[in-house]
């Protein structure tokens, strides 16, 4: 019962420290770096934020699996969830100035972003767990 409750509590540990860093990373990205990014802005900074943007997507979702320890997609859902959510309620809300293609873009891009991440920690944790055991032959 002891280790249902701990992983419980990194769960939402996790997911909760995965959702902060998601908008600290991209608030800093489009606010800080590039000063507030929209679908008019120049070429060099809409690629400038498309490329830091998603980083930020992946160090949340690679926090979330940190923290989580395991199933690091399942941890990520809510992430994934809350962002797909949002980019349809901005939209339609007529709350971004871009179109549709670039708002569904800049939404899957912090999905894939988070996936990516998530991805390179089970990666991370594959190799720490071969060279802490040994390779199985």
């Amino acid at each position: 019962m002891r280790v249902i409750l701990i992983q419980a509590a990194r769960s939402i540990v996790a997911i909760i420290v995965g959702e902060i860093t998601l908008y600290a990373g991209t608030w800093f990205v489009q606010e800080i770096i590039f000063g507030h990014v929209t679908y008019s802005d120049s070429a060099p900074t809409l690629i400038g934020a498309g490329l830091l943007t998603p980083l930020a997507a992946a160090a949340a979702g690679f926090a979330t699996a940190f923290i989580a320890g395991v199933r690091p997609y399942l941890h990520i859902l809510p992430m994934c969830t809350l962002v797909a959510a949002e980019t349809v309620y901005l939209f339609s809300r007529g709350l971004v100035d871009g179109p549709l293609w670039f708002e569904a873009s800049a939404g899957l891009s912090l999905i894939v972003g988070a996936v990516a991440g998530a991805y390179l920690w089970t990666r991370v944790a594959d190799r720490r767990q071969l060279s802490q055991y040994g390779e199985l032959a």
